[in-house]
């Protein structure tokens, strides 16, 4: 996918490809080649003949290289002035990693007034040379998680069809933590019998749903820490011992928190060896029943007046849709009828949500605004309910919100800032999200009070929240 303020050239005595952008414009490194290609009609050299020449990236004539990790900033790229505040002559970088497997993520380039976005940019390939130095702990950890992930995955494909290697259980006093190095709380009950030097070892309903503490992930230095473990399936073992499979320390990474990441173990040596099991669907009863039940799906706004704020701002009244809602307390949700949710409006929008998702899906749009501040929440609408969710669905009380949950597509997300009269600005957010199948209405929660006891109280009620943030004021 390539924006329109784009230009190109190719210079086939160097092997070498130019991409010139401007302010705005958005590249896909996974498909850049092809779009290339597709571009030169009349070109005499091959695709694969393309696919090795080497790709430099320019925004406003400035050639794009790539940067060191800033102090304290994880996965932020740049230099710092004597104030200690970010440079804006020179390009800096944020890089927002897609998942905890590929090393592929959304790449933010700023350079004075511009922005570039990289969609796919690859942190272990250097995708478009551009090459960032990784300091942070949290980054570092990423770099090797992924680089042991893809070469587990090698290594579980050769092996898929006849496994002979054999894993190690995982026993009750390893330390294990998610990635970002919260602290997986381990209590071995299925498995106690099973003992490695009197520690017994885990089996699946031990480690499914175990707590996790002092996870210090945050989303725009927002507070967003795993507290469980949600998934297993991808660690178990082929065999069972007391009617259940056992927790393999080799694929810890294949289990993932309520947030969406990986797990990692110190590894240690144990008696109790397994083979591993591709395909333990008895092993899963009790993990789909536990994600088959479904709830309210409910999507949660965070307002703050700095990232750094552990509370959240009051809103006493807000418009939606140019309507005004407003109570003399605080608000903290609304119910969002489909009458308010309507077709977007954008074209560039709704055509890239179109080029993006299959013609199984609607799409609408909520705005709704509050003190300086524009909201934009587009909604990516499946139209047939996902098998693992139908018998569920027809038992659900609450149809109209959607079976399902709630999902950010933060490569979607943006700020734009507008001048108004007396000086003052107008931030508006551009936020995007995966809905539940089938969801006609929503239910917008607006917290309030700490993010520490509204999390706490939403492990209590299982509840299954998409947050997202807005900062007043928030410097662009």
């Amino acid at each position: 996918m390539i924006s329109r303020d784009f230009l190109y050239s190719i210079h086939k005595d160097k092997k070498s490809i130019y991409l010139l952008c401007e302010n705005k414009s958005i590249i896909d490194c996974q498909s850049i080649y092809e779009e290339l290609y597709k571009l030169e009609a009349t070109t005499d050299f091959t695709f694969e003949e393309l696919q090795s020449y080497q790709a430099y990236i320019f925004l406003n004539s400035t050639l794009l290289t790539g940067s060191t990790e800033l102090p304290n900033n994880p996965f932020y790229f740049g230099e710092l002035d004597k104030d200690n505040i970010i440079k804006q002559d020179i390009p800096s970088y944020y890089f927002s990693p897609k998942d905890e497997s590929s090393g592929l993520g959304r790449l933010s380039i700023f350079y004075k007034n511009n922005e570039l976005c990289l969609l796919n940019y690859s942190i272990l390939e250097k995708s478009l040379n551009i090459k960032l130095e990784c300091l942070s702990k949290q980054s570092l950890e990423y770099k090797d998680l992924i680089s042991n992930t893809l070469k587990e995955q090698k290594t579980i494909q050769i092996n898929k069809k006849q496994s002979i290697a054999k894993l190690h259980a995982l026993l009750e006093n390893q330390n294990l933590e998610c990635i970002h190095g919260g602290k997986v709380i381990l209590k071995s009950s299925k498995g106690k019998t099973f003992k490695d030097g009197g520690v017994p070892i885990m089996l699946e309903s031990d480690l499914l749903n175990s707590s996790i503490t002092g996870c210090p992930h945050t989303i725009a230095n927002v507070s967003v820490p795993c507290t469980k473990v949600v998934n297993v399936k991808g660690s178990l073992s082929q065999k069972k011992v007391n009617r259940e499979y056992a927790i393999l320390q080799e694929l810890i990474s294949a289990c993932i928190t309520d947030k969406g990441f990986p797990l990692k173990v110190s590894f240690v040596p144990t008696k109790f060896k397994f083979d591993h099991s591709f395909d333990p669907k008895e092993g899963l009863i009790k993990q789909s029943e536990n994600q088959t039940k479904l709830r309210e799906p409910i999507i949660r706004l965070h307002y703050k007046s700095d990232r750094f704020q552990k509370d959240n701002l009051p809103i006493y009244n807000l418009l939606i849709n140019n309507e005004k809602k407003e109570q003399n307390k605080a608000l903290s949700e609304l119910n969002i009828e489909q009458q308010d949710l309507k077709d977007i409006k954008d074209i560039n929008i709704l055509n890239q949500f179109k080029q993006d998702f299959s013609k199984d899906y609607e799409f609408k749009e909520l705005n709704f605004s509050f003190d300086t501040n524009l909201i934009k929440l587009y909604f990516i609408i499946p139209k047939n309910i996902a098998k693992v969710y139908k018998s569920a669905y027809k038992e659900f009380e609450y149809k109209d919100l959607g079976a399902g949950y709630f999902t950010q597509l933060h490569e979607y997300d943006k700020i734009i800032k507008n001048s108004l009269e007396d000086n003052k600005e107008l931030n508006e957010y551009h936020f995007s999200f995966l809905a539940p199948a089938k969801m006609q209405n929503l239910k917008l929660q607006i917290a309030k009070g700490l993010d520490e006891i509204l999390e706490d109280e939403d492990r209590k009620q299982e509840l299954f929240v998409c947050k997202f943030v807005v900062v007043n004021g928030a410097r662009i």
